[in-house]
């Protein structure tokens, strides 16, 4: 059965707005330091390393993996997105390679990356398993793949999906549709299949209580960022590791 429709399409829209923290993207800019501290805290040093990111978008956290001295590529679908993303990087003195390209297809050889990392993503996507099988075939032996999506609750359907869209309209109708969600053990069942085995899974909750975040952002644009926890009931970030031999299903 199809995933339920989605649009994607509104983010070709977006153009430099991508990297404006008061915009209709400001919660990335909030979300994303704290999803950062812990990709780059698995990946450790970064120099030299190959690094792979599927849905790049404007290239925030694209910008983070080069800065700290990987050589990154990043694919998204959304062309106008990519273009605002290299002119950044370009006019901030970073190489990156970016490429046009659906996640269910990478453009890319067998073993080609040290790490592929994703955030918000795997919710948008058409087929996940796919997706999770180019991610373990572009994979070196003993890579690794980092992660961060959202967990299929009532919690997230009331926070991420009915109150952003249709009563503080943060995002428009559809940015999220919550029968695309992932429970986490459904992602490293997933993950298994693949030959990619699970090795931690943390949540990243909101780091005020959602009535106080919502209130924020009405009167702010502000939601007052986010924290690692052990609460997984609204997104959650993890990674896994391709084992030496690992052979896809």
């Amino acid at each position: 059965m199809p995933p339920n429709p989605i649009d994607n399409d509104w983010y070709h829209e977006l153009g430099d707005a991508w990297w404006d923290p008061e915009g209709i993207v400001g919660p990335l800019h909030e979300i994303n330091p704290t999803r950062l501290d812990y990709f780059c805290g698995v990946l450790g040093d970064l120099r030299g390393k190959r690094v792979l990111e599927l849905g790049s978008g404007g290239g925030l956290m694209a910008e983070a993996y080069a800065r700290g001295g990987a050589r990154v590529s990043g694919i998204d679908r959304s062309l106008p997105s990519l273009r605002v993303a290299d002119n950044h990087a370009t006019a901030g003195g970073l190489s990156i390679d970016y490429a046009g390209s659906v996640a269910e297809r990478l453009p890319f050889p067998d073993a080609a990356f040290d790490a592929v990392v994703t955030a918000d993503v795997l919710e948008h996507v058409d087929d996940v398993p796919r997706v999770i099988g180019e991610v373990a075939r572009v994979l070196k032996p003993d890579g690794c793949f980092v992660y961060d999506t959202i967990n299929r609750t009532w919690k997230s359907r009331l926070l991420l999906v009915w109150l952003p869209e249709r009563v503080f309209r943060m995002a428009p109708l559809h940015t999220h549709e919550f029968g695309r969600f992932i429970k986490p053990a459904e992602l490293h069942a997933l993950l298994a299949r693949y030959g990619l085995t699970n090795c931690e899974t943390r949540g990243l909750p909101l780091r005020r209580h959602p009535i106080a975040a919502g209130i924020s952002y009405a009167r702010t644009r502000r939601l007052g960022g986010f924290v690692l926890s052990d609460d997984t009931s609204m997104s959650y970030v993890g990674y896994a590791m391709k084992a030496a031999a690992a052979m896809a299903a």
